[in-house]
């Protein structure tokens, strides 16, 4: 029978599982009962933190934190979020059904460490830091906690606590686009955020991630740095989608082939760039 535990604190937590290593940690259950439907009776333990009230606050301002226990639908409802960074409140919003946004959380759409993970590509392309505690706490880049499919630089000792990343500057616009086989409860063939930073009409900077074409989520840098200076007026994108599809791997599965993949990412691509320039009040075609 799988002993089944639920702390009133996070140090309570932290110990029962540096003294429980292979307890499953379950806050929503939205992927954990999912995947071990037929399983539950033989896991070593299951440990409840859906109760932690550190883990379910979001602290807004020039230093942004969003709990791992935030669920996705309170982030996609958020007001701050939504005026402040709202390519996070539109990946939220596109993960499952009301029902999963309703129960999911932050921590274990990371800790699920799917490549189509909905809030993974707009928190990368944020600059944002996962913060884990345990016997060894630290924060990590996002863009380097992810090490394959289901495969993550968390300890067996170790809980997600939340996010961090700064707020963006006015001058900075943001976007995250989703390609799926259905308009809603879809799992993303491809996904893209993109953060741009405009100076004097250029292109000053950006982050692009893209999901569901790598086996984690894809942080296309040299396709930034092709585009990092441009001129807005005389922006030219067909260099960086050619590079676009130098960094990504996608492969085929029942969600679509990697061509397909391929032909999506660059399309969505194209589409949030512009979404995100145009977002800051500039209008520009590419």
């Amino acid at each position: 029978m799988t002993v089944y535990f639920a702390p009133s604190a996070l140090t309570e937590a932290v110990a029962y599982k540096k003294a429980n290593p292979a307890t499953k940690i379950i806050a929503g259950g939205t992927d954990l009962l999912v995947k071990f439907y037929e399983e539950l009776d033989s896991l070593a333990g299951l440990m409840d933190i859906s109760r932690l009230a550190e883990l379910k606050v979001v602290r807004t301002g020039e230093e942004v934190f969003i709990g791992a226990g935030v669920t996705h639908e309170e982030i996609a409802d958020h007001p701050w979020l939504q005026e402040n960074v709202a390519l996070l409140c539109q990946g939220a919003a596109e993960v499952g059904g009301p029902q999963i946004r309703n129960r999911g959380t932050l921590g274990g759409n990371l800790a699920n460490a799917s490549p189509a993970a909905d809030l993974a590509a707009p928190l990368i392309a944020l600059g944002a830091t996962v913060e884990l505690a345990g016997a060894q706490p630290a924060a990590l880049p996002l863009e380097d906690f992810f090490t394959g499919p289901g495969q993550t630089k968390l300890q067996p000792d170790q809980i997600i606590t939340g996010v961090k990343f700064a707020r963006p500057g006015a001058n900075q616009g943001g976007a995250y686009l989703k390609l799926g086989k259905r308009k809603a409860m879809a799992i993303a063939t491809a996904s893209v955020a993109v953060l741009v930073t405009l100076e004097k009409g250029c292109l000053a900077d950006l982050c692009i991630c893209l999901g569901s074409v790598a086996p984690v989520p894809r942080r296309a840098k040299k396709t930034e740095d092709i585009l990092r200076g441009q001129k807005l007026s005389s922006l030219d994108l067909g260099p960086a989608l050619v590079q676009l599809q130098a960094e990504i791997s996608p492969i085929d599965d029942i969600r679509g082939t990697a061509q397909y993949r391929r032909q999506g990412a660059e399309v969505i691509f194209r589409r949030a760039l512009l979404q995100a320039i145009n977002n800051l009040g500039v209008e520009v075609n590419g």
